[in-house]
């Protein structure tokens, strides 16, 4: 059984055999459980449209999603839908960020980030539970223009249909001024807007689509979804890599195994997720060091003085001396006085958020046998 959800638009074609529609939100459950989706990673489709908070909370259009001040008119109405209250952002993006791990499409439509000052400035964006996606489109910049005419379609894209029935049928009304790295495009305006683009941002991948205008362009949106092919024949193999680095780091260390694993590596050694009660660190470290093809030093201002870490690219140095090959790979978390043996290497820069996407890609590069 395939399971799709559909967050702010709702499926009304044909039942289709061995797949089921859910039409709900990204609200807590506890909260409201009727209209709360279940953990994101149980969907093999996920298909969301923040067009109002209402949208992407509840699942669909309520009683005040065209209100300018909506986040108040509904924690007036009932005290526990405080945004604060009724949306746990960080949960919710863990489970996209499991269920994009374990291959399910993800689609977001475009949709106009309606700003609002409660308790602090919100953003519909929220709802697209993928920050690295929401900097590109910002970065990209969108527009919003009421058009009918669809120039380009790539003619391989399983939203081809969608996209033919804007232009037969629905037309659009939001597109992408400007190209961004890691948005490709699918779609586009005759005069070069973009109205839909595969997004490949480091572990973020997905389709990000103008969204529909009519229920017919709907269903065409989310069938299109659910054909996405999952096959992946010349999916990448990569080689393993030992994370060297201190405690103080470890949110950093923790996220970037995350995305590694997310891309296709297979082994990505961290002391936490590899030694049990009663091992030997050491006896357990050195075996780590030892299976791991790459070791991976995180740079910072308590990693370049900390005992383990020095011990760690000691050994690791010698290895890469002995070998003559390339062992260590400098990575660079904060600006540091990198140690002098470092420094004629090339590092990959995870220094900032909007550097971190280029640093995993030259990473990646490395790992890849």
């Amino acid at each position: 059984m395939k399971r799709v959800l559909t967050v702010g638009m709702e499926y009304t074609g044909s039942p289709i055999e061995g797949v089921e529609f859910e039409q709900l939100g990204l609200c807590r459950s506890d909260i409201d459980e009727a209209r709360a989706a279940y953990p994101l990673y149980e969907y093999d489709v996920i298909v969301i449209s923040p067009q109002s908070y209402s949208h992407f909370l509840f699942g669909k259009e309520g009683a005040h999603s065209g209100s300018d001040q909506e986040l108040l008119d509904l924690k007036t109405d009932y005290r526990e839908h405080d945004l604060d209250t009724v949306f746990d952002s960080t949960d919710r993006q863990n489970e996209l960020e499991a269920a994009l791990a374990a291959g399910a499409t993800v689609v977001w439509c475009m949709a106009e980030p309606r700003r609002m000052n409660f308790f602090g400035y919100r953003e519909t964006s929220l709802g697209y539970l993928a920050p690295a996606m929401t900097a590109a489109i910002r970065r990209s910049g969108q527009i919003l223009k009421k058009g009918r005419r669809v120039g380009f379609i790539d003619p391989d894209t399983s939203f081809a249909a969608y996209f033919e029935n804007l232009s037969a049928v629905g037309g659009w009304g939001i597109a992408l001024e400007h190209d961004e790295p890691g948005l490709s495009t699918i779609a586009a305006t005759p005069e070069g807007y973009q109205l839909g683009a595969k997004v490949e941002i480091g572990a973020t991948t997905g389709w990000l689509i103008t969204p529909p205008l009519t229920q017919e362009a709907t269903n065409h949106l989310i069938l299109g979804a659910l054909a996405v092919s999952k096959a992946e024949p010349d999916a990448p193999r990569y080689h393993g890599i030992f994370l060297s680095h201190t405690s103080v780091d470890k949110p950093f260390v923790r996220k970037l195994r995350r995305d590694l694993m997310a891309r296709g590596v297979p082994k990505v050694w961290l002391d936490e997720a590899e030694i049990q009660v009663g091992d030997s660190l050491i006896a357990k470290i050195d075996e780590g060091m030892a299976m791991s093809r790459y070791v991976g030093v995180v740079l910072s201002h308590k990693s370049i003085d900390a005992p383990w870490v020095k011990k760690e690219l000691d050994v690791a140095m010698n290895r890469e001396i002995s070998s003559g090959e390339v062992v260590v790979l400098p990575m660079l978390y904060e600006e540091c006085d990198i140690p002098t043996f470092l420094r004629g290497k090339l590092y990959a820069d995870f220094s900032s958020e909007e550097k971190y996407v280029e640093g995993l890609e030259k990473l990646l590069r490395r790992l890849k046998i």
